[in-house]
């Protein structure tokens, strides 16, 4: 069972917590049976408590709000005609002063009920900002509380405000701000919500970008060989270290990221700027193919992003040697790489 309280209270825990201090937030709790991969839940309108036009749009864009902003292989979420799930607009709830209420059941179905506009419930009528053409201070923006119980239905929990460090890294308050409070209209899982979904449902591809609200140790490793014409084609491959403590993530593959090559000459200690490699799949492979003029030794560098939550790593150097055919030891004249 979950459920989303009042303006009211959360207040009172915003002026509780207004002079914590916390260096980092943690990923989203969440526990119980996780969906599928990827699978698509499909919800309809409970007989009979069918939602206003207004309130179900919001709810169909909080849908599209999930999938657009899950970042992993979280279930996906849209409306049916015919359903296992339902979602209705109903007071019928075992509390006094929750607006939504949502039970899941996966991997098979899940019900989501939202009050109705005007509820009156211990702390005051229920206003939703979708019910007016000009919406008042105060309400509730029905498409955020709808993502806040779509978090539900993916696992996620309500978390500890004292672990949260800024306000839009998650959805999942269990006191949710009404208009016109920052974050009362928040329309996509904020990033604590993703590592969480990240965590249990692993990342969209090797190429979605991970939470910053992770701090994930990467290993970078470099090797070479030789390609027609006397060319080296040098092969980087990046991944998360095999031992993370999230095991869906663990070893996990990182394509489509910055991958800088340097060299030095043998024996020198500077290393200087050689380009960079070209990422060549989605099992984290990096490439680039040249044909070196001279012996130098080469190492490749992932430097951690600020858009990540990912450490930086740099690979072990291979060295490159160029040399006549009798200096490898073949008796032939024309250049090796040895």
């Amino acid at each position: 069972m979950r459920r989303v309280v009042a303006a009211l209270a959360g207040s009172l825990l915003i002026l509780a917590l207004s002079s914590a201090q916390a260096s980092a937030s943690a990923p989203t709790p969440a526990g119980g049976q996780v969906w599928n991969q990827n699978q698509r839940v499909t919800y309809r309108w409970h007989e009979g408590d069918e939602p206003p036009s207004w309130m179900r749009a919001a709810i169909n864009a909080a849908a599209s709000d999930s999938n657009e902003s899950r970042s992993a292989k979280a279930a996906l979420l849209s409306h049916a005609s015919s359903a296992a799930s339902w979602i209705g607009y109903t007071g019928a709830m075992p509390t006094t002063w929750a607006i939504g209420y949502t039970v899941r059941n996966a991997p098979t179905s899940f019900t989501m009920r939202l009050r109705p506009q005007g509820y009156p419930l211990d702390w005051g009528n229920l206003r939703w900002c979708q019910a007016y053409e000009t919406p008042p201070a105060g309400c509730y923006d029905a498409e955020m509380i709808a993502l806040h119980e779509f978090g539900h239905v993916q696992t996620l929990d309500h978390p500890n405000d004292a672990d949260v460090t800024d306000w839009t890294d998650t959805v999942m308050h269990w006191a949710p701000k009404t208009k016109p409070k920052a974050g009362w209209n928040q329309h996509t899982f904020g990033r604590c919500d993703v590592a969480r979904l990240q965590i249990r449902y692993t990342p969209l591809s090797s190429s979605t970008r991970i939470s910053t609200c992770l701090d994930l140790n990467t290993d970078l490793s470099l090797s070479s060989s030789m390609a027609s014409g006397g060319a080296v084609v040098l092969t980087a491959r990046l991944k998360i270290v095999d031992g993370t403590i999230w095991p869906n993530l663990a070893s996990a593959p990182l394509s489509s990221r910055t991958i800088n090559l340097q060299r030095r000459a043998i024996g020198s200690a500077t290393w200087q700027s050689f380009g960079q490699l070209t990422s060549l799949d989605e099992n984290g492979r990096y490439t680039k193919t040249f044909s070196p003029t001279d012996s130098y030794d080469y190492r490749v560098i992932f430097n951690s992003p600020a858009n990540e939550g990912l450490e930086g790593d740099t690979s072990l150097v291979v060295r490159v040697s160029v040399s006549n055919g009798s200096d490898c030891g073949y008796g032939q004249t024309k250049m090796y790489i040895c």
